[in-house]
């Protein structure tokens, strides 16, 4: 008696997927909580470094918090990390931050903000910056249109959040900035021109700011075709999504600012009620592996080799 047996293709197919299948691979790239009270990355690898962006007096720093002095002026800081390249569609690049707020907390509309850019290789990023509306810096590209040399401005996108103290209220919005030689301000995130706002308008999610309270936000980046991206931010539970065609894929800093009398009152360092701490920054890239060459040379060999055969398998019995 002969047996035919024709499941040899579903096996094969599994063994195919099994092999081309491989999971996800995650590597945190910043991971700071200033442990050594510095704003650089010394002797930790994971550390960052943090720069000011628009005034020399923006930051502070002490063991286990990193301040952003705003108070009664409008000042940012960023950090220079290593250059990610989303290049596959499925990669990921998210910063999480944690921070308190001081004892006074203001209101206004994209009051604060987050941003993630890429450097274009500017050395001169990586160092304290000063900028302001009457002394731009072409470090962050400073365009014809606002009077500047026609520097092309940095690729990137902010996430800017309303903020107020009554639950609902508030809004969170993606703008992205023009990476074009025109409208580039030279400012970096300290003003909304030069940026193109693509997020709806209206509410999106119960969130507030409430004084000397902790939060929990987060940027991610994730690519999802050959041209877009999909944005997604967070503060506590409020979550907001868009997607955009980018203009670069890669992303080697985050920012951050806050409006005049937003958070704080005085605007000098080590001075209490002066700006939010934040008490951990973590920068995450989540890569999309592409199988191995071997691997799908294998596989394609094998199911070849049985395909050929007929995917038949015999049994005798006397």
């Amino acid at each position: 008696m002969t047996r035919t047996l024709r499941h040899a293709p579903v096996v094969v197919l599994a063994m195919v997927g099994a092999i081309l299948t491989t999971p996800l691979t995650a590597a945190v790239i910043v991971n700071d909580s200033w442990a050594d009270g510095g704003r650089d990355d010394g002797a930790d690898p994971q550390d960052a470094n943090w720069w000011t962006s628009a005034s020399s007096s923006g930051i502070e720093v002490s063991v286990g918090s990193l301040g952003m002095v705003t108070g009664s002026s409008g000042r940012g800081i960023h950090a220079i990390f290593p250059t990610q390249n989303l290049a596959n569609v499925g990669d990921k690049l998210v910063a999480t931050y944690t921070f308190t707020t001081p004892a006074t907390v203001g209101s206004g509309t994209a009051g604060f903000r987050a941003g993630l850019f890429d450097t274009l290789g500017r050395a001169g990023l990586n160092a304290d910056v000063s900028s302001s509306s009457g002394t731009p810096n072409v470090v962050y590209g400073w365009g014809t249109g606002a009077g500047g040399p026609g520097t092309a401005g940095l690729p990137g996108y902010m996430l800017d959040m309303d903020v107020g103290t009554t639950t609902g209220s508030n809004d969170l919005s993606f703008r992205a900035h023009d990476p074009g030689t025109v409208a580039p301000t030279g400012r970096l995130m300290g003003t909304t021109t030069g940026f193109t706002q693509i997020s709806p308008t209206g509410l999106d999610g119960a969130f507030s700011f409430a004084p000397n309270t902790s939060y929990t936000g987060s940027l991610s980046l994730t690519r999802i075709s050959a041209t877009d991206m999909q944005l997604t931010g967070t503060l506590g539970a409020a979550t907001h999504t868009v997607t955009d065609a980018f203009d670069s894929t890669n992303v080697g800093m985050l920012a951050f600012w806050a409006n005049s009398n937003i958070f704080g009152s005085p605007s000098t360092p080590n001075t209490p009620d002066n700006g939010i701490d934040f008490s951990n920054v973590t920068i995450e890239f989540v890569a999309i592996p592409e199988p191995s060459g071997v691997a799908v040379a294998l596989a394609l060999v094998g199911l070849a080799g049985i395909m050929r055969r007929g995917c038949i398998v015999k049994e005798e019995t006397p």
